[in-house]
């Protein structure tokens, strides 16, 4: 093989793994990103249900993430009844309760204003 030749494949093959990396790094940022965004929302989810009357064996499920200044429940009801649940929110000055009433067979969701250090800490039957 010449030196022409070699120099030519050389060049070929230093050009090609130039594409081949420049899009595999950039995947591989944009993948680590996502996964990062979603393992911190998914942390940050908390969940509770509350039992159901009628029929037994189901729930009303509810499930939320605080912010900076509300917090947004969803809830979904698999009673056949309307459930009472009372909120617990805790802060620096102490604890609150709120109260949210879902009708049967429905979700949805209901946003709740608090305090900047306020916290949901959990989710309980009747209010």
């Amino acid at each position: 093989m010449t030196d022409r030749k070699l120099t030519a494949a050389l060049v070929t093959c230093g050009a090609a793994v130039a594409l081949l990396s420049a899009p595999a790094t950039s995947a591989t940022a944009s993948t680590s990103t996502t996964t990062g965004t979603t393992t911190r929302l998914a942390q940050a989810v908390e969940r509770d249900s509350v039992r159901c009357i009628k029929p037994s064996g189901k729930k009303a499920n509810y499930s939320w993430s605080d912010g900076n200044s509300s917090t947004t429940v969803y809830f979904n009801n698999h009673c056949s009844h309307r459930v009472y649940a009372q909120l617990h929110f805790k802060g620096p000055a102490g604890t609150r309760k709120e109260c949210l009433a879902t009708n049967g067979g429905t979700k949805g969701k209901k946003k709740f204003h608090k305090g900047l250090a306020e916290n949901l800490t959990n989710i309980t039957r009747d209010c």
